[in-house]
């Protein structure tokens, strides 16, 4: 499998993602959309207006302009599934980041409000919510083995996930198997709280 991939912020930068698809694959059936960026840590009343417009910028804006400009590929051939990456964070704020929590909780809203506009154009939109997953993205919550077990203390879990352990969620919400789901955010968060 190919994975092309660009600086969500960027407009010129989707465009381009999405014309490499066409012109490499012809057209466009699945977008998993996995942007994030958190540019503060601390108490959320502390993060400026420009940390808040960044993480919105990145991890929803950007989101929906590149839903935004597949769509239109995606009906031409008859329809397609979107995944959103969201984040467990969501669901239950990590401390010390209250902006990018929310962020991905605007996502969930996200998911829900295109599942609903898009699936009578045949697109089936879900998401995803990951835990703590051993990238770089989260490097600083487990480079530090005192820190690490505080952190995998405070959730409630046994292991850092793996992209693998995301990958596979993702795959099943874009194959037949998840023909069914609409709306739906999928957590994979290794049995950290994230619903009553």
């Amino acid at each position: 499998m190919d994975l092309l991939m660009t600086v969500m912020e960027a407009g010129e930068g989707r465009e381009a993602l999405v014309q490499k698809a066409l012109d490499t694959y012809g057209g466009i059936d699945i977008l998993v959309s996995n942007a994030a960026v958190n540019p503060a840590l601390g108490p959320t009343l502390d993060a400026d207006e420009s940390v808040w417009e960044k993480l919105f910028q990145v991890n929803v804006t950007a989101a929906a302009m590149l839903v935004r400009l597949v769509v239109p590929h995606m009906e031409r051939r008859g329809g397609g599934t979107i995944v959103l990456v969201s984040s467990v964070a969501a669901y239950s704020p990590f401390p010390a980041l209250g902006p990018y929590s929310v962020s991905k909780a605007a996502l969930l809203g996200l998911v829900k409000v295109l599942a609903n506009e898009l699936r009578l154009r045949g697109i089936r939109v879900n998401g995803v919510a990951p835990g703590l997953v051993r990238t770089r993205f989260s490097a600083a919550l487990w480079e530090d083995e005192p820190t690490l077990q505080r952190v995998m203390a405070a959730m409630g879990i046994d292991r850092l996930g793996t992209p693998e352990d995301v990958a596979e969620v993702v795959t099943f919400l874009c194959s037949p198997g998840a023909a069914y789901m609409g709306g739906e955010t999928l957590v994979v968060a290794g049995g950290a709280p994230s619903r009553l």
